[in-house]
This record gives C-alpha cells, sequence and structure tokens, in this order.
C-alpha cells in the first residue's frame, strides 16, 4: 500500500534537487545529471566487489524494471561508492556478470566528485579498517554503505526513494505513477 497521503510507495522526496554532476561509465563515456533530463530513471550507489547489499540491490531493480516492456529500457546509473575499487574492468564484469543491458551504467569518478554526490543523495560510503587490511593482504573488503534506489523524475529531481528491503513491485509501480505525470 502507498504511503500515506500518497500515491507512491517509496519515500516521497518533495525539495531534493538531485546533484551536478559529470562522470565516466564503463565505456569511458561521460554521463551528466543531464544526459537523461526528460526521462524517468534510476539512481542508486553500489560497489563491484560488493557481496552484501549490491547483490540484492542490483536484482530487485532487474525484476522491478523486467515486469513491463514501457520499464525495460528505462536509464539505471549506478554511482560508485568504492572510485578505488571499480576499475573499468571490474564495472565491465559486473554488468556482464549480472546480464546488464546498455540503459544500465555504471560511473565512477574521482573520490573528490563522488563525496560531492553522496553528500547531495545522503550516501555516506564509510570504509572500514578492513580496507586497509584488505589491501596489505590481499584479501575482499567490504564498503559499509547503504543502498538506496532514487527514482529520478522527468525534470531531473528525484522524486521517491526506496531504501532496503526494497520490493520490485513497489518499486515498478512508482516508476510507472512518477512517469505518467
Amino acid at each position: 500500500m502507498p504511503t500515506s497521503n500518497s500515491d507512491l510507495y517509496g519515500t516521497i522526496l518533495q525539495n531534493h534537487n538531485g546533484s551536478i554532476f559529470s562522470l565516466q561509465d564503463e565505456n569511458k563515456l561521460e554521463v551528466t545529471n543531464q544526459t537523461h533530463m526528460g526521462k524517468v530513471h534510476l539512481i542508486t550507489f553500489l560497489f563491484t566487489n560488493c557481496t552484501s547489499l549490491c547483490p540484492i540491490v542490483t536484482s530487485n531493480i532487474k525484476q522491478a524494471i523486467e515486469k513491463s516492456e514501457s520499464t525495460k529500457n528505462i536509464p539505471i546509473l549506478i554511482i560508485s561508492v568504492d572510485p578505488e575499487g571499480d576499475s573499468m574492468e571490474s564495472r565491465l564484469a559486473f554488468k556482464d556478470r549480472w546480464e546488464l543491458n546498455t540503459n544500465w551504467s555504471y560511473l565512477n569518478g574521482s573520490e573528490k566528485a563522488l563525496q560531492s554526490i553522496w553528500s547531495d543523495f545522503y550516501v555516506n560510503p564509510h570504509q572500514s579498517a578492513l580496507e586497509t587490511l584488505a589491501r596489505e593482504s590481499n584479501r575482499k573488503y567490504d564498503v559499509i554503505h547503504t543502498s538506496p534506489v532514487f527514482v529520478v523524475a522527468k525534470d531531473g529531481r528525484p522524486a521517491a526513494v526506496h531504501t532496503n528491503p526494497i520490493q520490485p513491485t513497489h518499486l515498478y509501480k512508482d516508476i510507472l505513477t512518477i512517469s505518467a505525470r
């Protein structure tokens, strides 16, 4: 059931301006906050070596958009929370592993550029002491972070956010509702 006083299931964002950004996707193409202006699209925050939350979020987004022809090709922007670890190769491998179509863009940039975006979207990746150990011992590490999924309206402003546990059907319905506006 949608949240009270709303036709949306996710948390309504009335005064969120999004973020101004210019990042590179996994094919070295520039993607900006203006690239998908005029189209409803999704923004989420992941990292390629994640074995906990990121696979669940990716799966939930895939399930949501694959519910109909009208949503299966909407743009999805994944913004890295691990700029050092999310190389071109690892982002391409992530997309291949998850069989993500060309409507998915896995974006990365400098830590400074990403910090600004993370701040604008209230994402605070906390790289733990495990990362330092991992670098020194070649072990896997985890970045502790949240993985909200923002539904961005045609005007480029985030209209709703879904947080875990993300319900694919609710996300799908919100995409349709926001697309119809």
